[in-house]
């Protein structure tokens, strides 16, 4: 069922705390001697990945990260009101997490997205990917790539040479969406907030007004999710 505007949820995990705090330590689990640590979680690690597509204004003062996919249907409801948001807003910087579970054609296609990156295309890539018909396959992708501008040749070459970095920052899209407990797209962190589900324009407004007049929330763990 279509949800317009969620409750903002407050992250009160151990790890996610310690994401949305800069390192804050909380109690954890001791890991046996035979199981390796888990990786310490940084508010970084969700917000100043290079390789992340990121619409950012000179002078933002809220961070938006989506976790989405292209053949994901309330991902693309939402694609036009996050649109409208950053042209309202010019103080909201998003960071386009691509979390491909839809199966292999959403796989392809995040690929195509983060390379388009290097031809300075994603905007125009990440829209037409977004507005293709699915279910999306090859030549679908590659039609919408180079109709939005891209060199489909030196695209191709770009996935090739730098495969490694593109799988790298699936890989890290995916542990954070595993570390954030989330079961799907879209799902948003809006500032120090959790919002899974789509949103329309109203509800993201929402959520960035919550998150800028209540950036600090209260991590304690709560059997009932603080609504807006």
């Amino acid at each position: 069922m279509k949800k317009t505007l969620l409750a903002l949820l407050f992250l009160s995990t151990a790890s996610v705390a310690t994401v949305m705090q800069g390192g804050a330590t909380q109690s954890a689990p001791t890991p046996s001697p035979a199981a390796p640590a888990a990786p310490k979680l940084t508010r970084e690690m969700f917000t100043e990945d290079k390789l992340a597509p990121t619409v950012k204004p000179p002078a933002y003062d809220i961070t938006i990260v989506e976790y989405t996919d292209y053949q994901c249907p309330f991902c693309r409801k939402v694609h036009p009101e996050l649109k409208r948001l950053a042209a309202a807003d010019r103080k909201v910087r998003i960071i386009y997490r691509d979390w491909p579970i839809f199966g292999d054609a959403s796989v392809a296609a995040a690929r195509v997205a983060i390379a388009s990156q290097w031809q300075g295309k994603h905007a125009a890539v990440h829209d037409a990917l977004m507005n293709t018909p699915r279910p999306m396959d090859e030549a679908a992708i590659k039609s919408a790539a180079t109709k939005a501008g891209v060199n489909w040749s030196r695209l191709q070459a770009d996935m090739k040479t730098r495969k490694a970095e593109i799988d790298a920052l699936l890989e890290r899209n995916n542990e954070q969406a595993e570390a954030l407990g989330l079961q799907g797209t879209p799902a948003f962190l809006v500032g120090n907030y959790l919002v899974e589900g789509g949103l329309d324009y109203e509800g993201l407004k929402a959520a960035v007004h919550k998150a800028r007049t209540t950036p600090n929330p209260d991590l304690t763990p709560s059997s009932q999710p603080a609504g807006i």
